[in-house]
């Protein structure tokens, strides 16, 4: 064999190998993703899945979306038209999704934990204590862990839309306000410098700690890309374990974020967030941060009290609704 044919042959192996990896490239599935909110460290999981590669290793192409402070549109309806493939929903809501007969299935419970709580001007001791009380909440939903004590306690609650601002609060138009503990109530602690922590209701200390963010997909989808929503979450799941084991250096990848859609924050509060949005995501049962669905006795006992609370007319069934 002479080297001119030799060389002939290694031209076109390395021909081959360059189509074939150029191949494999365009065979990567393509996902568009939506957090429930605008860019923080709420989703900083994804944006290291996405910027450190996890995502490109599984053989997909991920393009995270995010949804605009003014838009009318809801991540529920960018799911359902197809705008989305997966997005990011809290799990009550997302049961009150089904049941009116939305077709979509959790394939990943992100937090373990309620993070919802209530901030008052005066000491609250018990949900009971929100009775008669002037409350701000969110006009956009995020309401059903309120709802069911409401009406489960017989209480007279004034509610207040509150358009995502703190302000009605911080200007004492209202007697309380709902928040996030990872959220809204950092921005409060920063806005008034100290909060007594009497005048704070933690609801998941009441009997409703019901784990809150998740991953969605419609059953459609999830029939068709079964393998490449697994290794979305496998990904996801490897994201998220990063920025547990590397928090400070994690955070950087919040700001390629915020700064692409124009939204204005700070290192002090974006820290803030994540340190309480990690602890949300401890399993209260093993003490590992392990991303377990919720267990079908907890699933029922929200059914149950959605239904009981008139809050939804259909029952859903856990192994319907969790893949």
């Amino acid at each position: 064999m002479t080297n001119k044919f030799l060389h002939i042959l290694v031209l076109l192996a390395t021909f081959c190998c360059v189509n074939f990896f150029e191949a494999q490239g365009q065979e990567k599935e393509h996902i568009v993703f939506y957090p429930q909110w605008t860019p923080q460290s709420q989703f900083l999981g994804y944006y290291v899945a996405q910027e450190m590669g996890f995502y490109a290793e599984e053989g997909l192409d991920v393009e995270i979306r995010h949804i605009g402070v003014n838009e009318n549109q809801t991540i529920l309806s960018k799911l359902i038209s197809g705008e989305a493939d997966i997005i990011g929903q809290q799990l009550l809501q997302s049961i009150v999704s089904r049941s009116q007969g939305h077709p979509i299935v959790n394939v990943m419970q992100t937090t373990q934990n309620c993070g919802l709580c209530c901030v008052a001007n005066k000491a609250l001791s018990t949900p009971s204590d929100l009775n008669g009380l002037k409350i701000s909440r969110w006009s956009n939903g995020y309401a059903e862990t309120t709802e069911i004590i409401e009406n489960d306690m017989r209480l007279d609650i004034d509610w207040v839309p509150s358009f995502g601002s703190t302000n009605l609060f911080i200007y004492n138009a209202v007697d309380a306000t709902l928040c996030y503990t990872y959220s809204e109530y950092i921005k409060l602690l920063y806005a008034k410098g100290y909060i007594p922590e009497k005048n704070v209701l933690r609801f998941g200390d009441f009997g409703f700690n019901y784990p809150e963010d998740g991953l969605y997909v419609t059953e459609t989808y999830y029939a068709e890309h079964k393998d490449a929503i697994e290794k979305f979450v496998r990904a996801s799941q490897k994201g998220w374990q990063y920025v547990h084991e590397h928090a400070d250096e994690s955070l950087k990848f919040v700001f390629l974020y915020t700064e692409a859609n124009h939204i204005s924050t700070n290192l002090a509060f974006e820290n803030s967030m994540l340190n309480e949005y990690l602890r949300l995501q401890i399993n209260p049962a093993t003490g590992e941060v392990d991303f377990a669905p919720v267990t079908e006795a907890t699933f029922n006992e929200m059914v149950e009290k959605l239904m009981a609370n008139g809050l939804i007319e259909n029952s859903v069934n856990y192994k319907d609704f969790v893949r």
